[in-house]
């Protein structure tokens, strides 16, 4: 470690620290998990994709994972290990006395054919409890069967990028009991009038119930329920039917009956936030979260799942899911910005329009920033007028020392920050 340590610090000398005046420009990492789509990521990065293989998110950041690249003219660098060589110049004074010397937030582009799994993700107390648990009882980082990465929570807000189709937290109990009647199965009547009955108390019993049903009663319940799921006119029927064809023998495949059916169109975003169950199905998107790959599986995945760590988690509340949108009545300035704001100060997202003629300050304190281009041609300029274009799928990191900079062109740029303190 001291080596490692000795070889940045001598290599970090040859580059000089004046280049943290600059952006540093990134290389992210593309995560081939089997949900993702084999053409939008290709697309979007401009690579090619001869094989086919499913392509499903490119990840941006300092994660342990899967940490970007950061290139200079003579050397290159995770940004992880400059961050740990670098930490006040790269992230700020208030970033380090929050987080401490770490990069608070992860972005992320996620591009899905088919369902990502059932998952809920831990709050900061039980990511710490969890993590440090399986450190004690010896099970390795990357072993298949830990549940717990990091000590971090994990809340995430997802901004569509094309149409976008999730299950996010519970529906209403009546919502549920009219969907269970309808499909009209014995065992599903059984539970709608215990549901209507007792209400939200009754809603573990009947989740847990769900999740762990075998095989053997899962083809039962199914082969009963088919010709109401086929012939009933019901969005979530319909989703339950594509389920069945990509995840056949999951139980997780009843969860539109449970689970709010979302559809976002581009432009609008939802936050999802600890203990919510949810499964995105379908879509590409920008996703921003706490820097933490901790994820509780349930169903609809190959990967390791933890029904009963993921149902102790789960809070058992039916929700509402807040779509946010543009507003109608925009400010000057908003015509520019869109910001997303969201309850956690880990991040915040926005997103960027200009066009020709527009000009846009970033980088106006001195905390870390993350720029992200979507679309079009962007035009980054300090304030000595020197210019970094910015293409699609190009990204920088404005270091907290550097400051002062403008956007223009003519494009969209995902923009994040630190969120405001949430502490006071």
């Amino acid at each position: 470690m001291k080596m490692m340590e000795e070889t940045f610090q001598a290599a970090w000398q040859a580059i000089g620290g004046e280049m943290l005046q600059q952006p540093l420009w990134l290389i992210n990492s593309l995560q081939p998990y089997d949900w993702g789509t084999t053409d939008v990521l290709p697309w979007l990065l401009g690579i090619e994709n001869p094989q086919q293989q499913p392509q499903a998110e490119v990840w941006v950041g300092a994660h342990p994972k899967a940490p970007s690249q950061v290139v200079f003219p003579d050397a290159q660098f995770s940004l992880e290990q400059l961050i740990d060589g670098q930490p006040h110049a790269i992230l700020g004074a208030r970033a380090i006395q929050r987080f401490g010397p770490k990069l608070p937030f992860l972005f992320k582009i996620l591009s899905a054919k088919k369902a990502l799994s059932i998952q809920v993700h831990p709050d900061l107390a039980q990511a710490q409890a969890g993590f440090a648990h399986e450190n004690a009882i010896g099970i390795p980082l990357t072993a298949a069967e830990r549940n717990y990465h990091d000590a971090n929570h994990k809340p995430e807000l997802l901004y569509a990028l094309t149409p976008f189709v999730g299950l996010v937290g519970f529906r209403p109990i009546s919502e549920i009991v009219r969907l269970l009647v309808l499909v009209g199965e014995h065992q599903l009547l059984t539970w709608a009038k215990r549901l209507q009955k007792e209400g939200e108390t009754a809603l573990a019993a009947f989740y847990s119930w769900l999740l762990l049903l075998s095989g053997k009663e899962l083809d039962h319940l199914l082969s009963a329920a088919g010709p109401s799921l086929q012939f009933q006119h019901e969005p979530a029927f319909a989703e339950v039917q594509r389920l069945a064809q990509e995840h056949p023998g999951d139980s997780g495949i009843l969860s539109p009956l449970v689970l709010n059916l979302v559809s976002l169109v581009p432009g609008e975003a939802m936050f999802i936030p600890a203990g919510t169950p949810h499964a995105y199905l379908r879509g590409t998107g920008v996703e921003v979260m706490a820097s933490s790959d901790n994820v509780l599986r349930a169903g609809l995945t190959q990967k390791h799942i933890a029904p009963d760590e993921l149902l102790s988690t789960v809070i058992f509340r039916s929700m509402t899911p807040d779509i946010m949108r543009q507003p109608a009545n925009k400010q000057p300035m908003n015509q520019i910005e869109q910001r997303f704001p969201v309850p956690v100060d880990d991040f915040e997202l926005s997103i960027i329009r200009l066009q020709s003629g527009d000009t846009f300050p970033v980088g106006l304190l001195p905390e870390v920033e993350l720029l992200f281009c979507l679309k079009g041609t962007i035009t980054l300029t300090n304030a000595q007028g020197e210019p970094w274009t910015l293409t699609p799928a190009s990204s920088v990191l404005l270091p907290a020392a550097s400051q002062g900079w403008q956007l223009s062109g003519h494009g969209k740029v995902a923009r994040v920050r630190i969120g405001p303190s949430l502490m006071h």
